[in-house]
């Protein structure tokens, strides 16, 4: 007779985070089956095992079994990229292409409501009076450009004409529009995403972190318990044994399940993370000062270079607005003692429980530092398997004209109106300070270093050129591939990019 054990593999669901992950801590702490323990579990345990153990001993891997899901409404763009700046997280937003802006929704800051409102108002307002305007226009130059092919229906034609002219007019939205999305991550990454939310420059996210940690730590929205109260109070009208019943339910089901409220309620901004910004943003002005802009491609390919040179440009690249190239260039030109100098002022401010900052994911990738509008980098923050470096946004790179008008006669139009919006945002700029940002329309250009490997490469390139994307970052993965295959043509000889023909394309997806 055989003595083989056989595998046990299930499924758990109808706990609190905060509950499952203790039960999977367990497993490294008991020789007891995972049923026992969480039959025995309540959220008083497990509240006492995160103090002692995550909180206390800093024993973070607990923490990353604990998943929450957060719903995020009503916030600004600019809002929405700060938070999904984190990488071991899943999200999903509103999409400009498939729904129409509500264009009455927009955040407000307070500092510029209290100075100048109606200039702020005016011309957000005249910005989403051409959103709407010029998608119309733009849906009738699609429709006199491309006929309706005889397989597809008046209907499905209509909405295909729609979303690639949202596409278009997207670059008038102002990255103060309200968006929505929601985010699952386990708590290990909400504490750091909440931490570096609250030292953000703008009010608006430094209150999102608070109310991102609140979310955590006050009862669950949930559906299902929404019916069975309804149901035990329908028991309680009944009375005698029936309400009896209905107590018993309601002491055996956890109906209000909360977040992860011990493993969140301790996060504060981190100090680390503060001083380094603070001492590089100090040291870039005084590598760089008085420079100008060098001209730089849309996307520069680099080529590798010294591992310390790499690291201490990227550093200095996500406080700065140069391109990576011209700051290389001042790095090198440094004497080697200043960079180390660097390296330990960096290393001094790190806490005993401070993970190194992202620049620190350096050495032997491919390099792109790429130009492009607010848009594209809407979509492609998404590649979060890449080391992306951000610098802020900003005005001074200008603004991306979309084809689609100018083809359509109406680029002369786009201009007058974003040239108004971005003279508006300078003077505003000089007394709100940060908060006239929420003005700056997605048309407008930032930069973003993407350090990727060889399979990153492959994936972005792949996806990001089908018939279905945006083509602003459809030329973007484009110029990625050519630069790479003009110096290792081998390495990419069997990547599939798909070429770009946007009429041929327009109608496959």
């Amino acid at each position: 007779m055989s003595n083989a054990v056989k595998p046990d593999v299930f499924a758990i669901t109808g706990l609190p985070p905060e509950v499952l992950a203790v039960a999977m801590a367990k497993y490294s702490r008991s020789k007891n089956p995972i049923r026992e323990t969480i039959d025995e579990l309540t959220e008083e345990k497990s509240a006492e095992f995160h103090e002692k153990w995550v909180l206390g001993y800093g024993d973070a891997s607990v923490a990353d079994m604990a998943i929450i899901a957060i719903a995020c409404e009503n916030v600004s763009i600019i809002a929405s990229k700060a938070i999904e700046d984190t990488r071991l997280a899943s999200f999903q937003e509103k999409s400009t292409r498939y729904v129409d802006f509500d264009t009455s929704k927009y955040f407000r800051p307070r500092s510029v409501m209290e100075n100048n409102a109606e200039q702020y108002e005016k011309t957000i307002n005249t910005l989403f009076e051409s959103y709407t305007g010029l998608l119309d226009k733009t849906i009738a130059y699609l429709r006199r450009r491309l006929s309706r092919p005889e397989k597809l229906s008046n209907k499905l034609y209509e909405a295909k004409l729609k979303a690639r002219s949202l596409d278009a007019v997207r670059y008038f939205l102002p990255v103060a529009t309200l968006t929505n999305f929601g985010m699952i991550m386990s708590a290990r990454s909400l504490r750091h995403l909440i931490a570096k939310l609250k030292d953000n420059p703008y009010t608006e996210v430094r209150e999102l972190a608070e109310a991102i940690q609140n979310a955590a730590l006050e009862p669950a929205y949930n559906p299902q318990a929404k019916k069975i109260e309804e149901l035990l109070a329908s028991l309680r009208a009944m009375g005698g044994e029936a309400n009896e019943l209905a107590d018993q339910v309601a002491a055996t089901a956890t109906l209000q399940i909360k977040g992860a409220p011990t493993l969140i309620k301790h996060t504060e901004p981190s100090p680390y993370q503060k001083h380094t910004n603070e001492y590089l943003s100090t040291f870039e002005a005084d590598l760089l000062k008085n420079a100008p802009i060098a001209d730089a491609p849309r996307v520069d390919y680099l080529e590798n270079h010294s591992y310390e040179d790499e690291l201490v440009t990227t550093l200095l690249y996500g406080v700065s607005i140069f391109s990576y190239r011209q700051i290389l260039t001042a790095v090198q030109a440094l004497a080697p003692e200043k960079k180390q100098v660097l390296l330990q002022t960096v290393a001094s401010f790190r806490g005993d429980h401070d993970q190194p900052r992202r620049e620190y994911e350096a050495g032997g990738q491919f390099v792109f530092d790429v130009l492009m509008d607010y848009g594209a980098f809407r979509d492609l923050q998404r590649h979060r398997m890449c080391t992306q470096i951000n610098q802020p946004l900003t005005t001074v790179h200008g603004y991306e004209v979309p084809f689609e008008l100018r083809d359509a006669g109406l680029e002369q139009e786009f201009r007058a109106i974003i040239d108004t919006t971005l003279a508006t945002h300078t003077k505003l700029k000089k007394v709100v300070g940060a908060d006239a940002d929420y003005l700056i329309p997605l048309a407008c250009k930032k930069r973003t270093l993407f350090k990727m490997n060889l399979r990153e490469l492959y994936h972005m390139v792949e996806l990001r050129s089908k018939p279905g994307g945006h083509m602003s970052y459809r030329t973007i993965v484009t110029d990625m591939y050519a630069a790479v295959k003009g110096r290792h043509p081998l390495l990419v000889e069997s990547l599939r990019i798909t070429p770009l023909d946007y009429d041929k394309d327009f109608f496959k997806r």
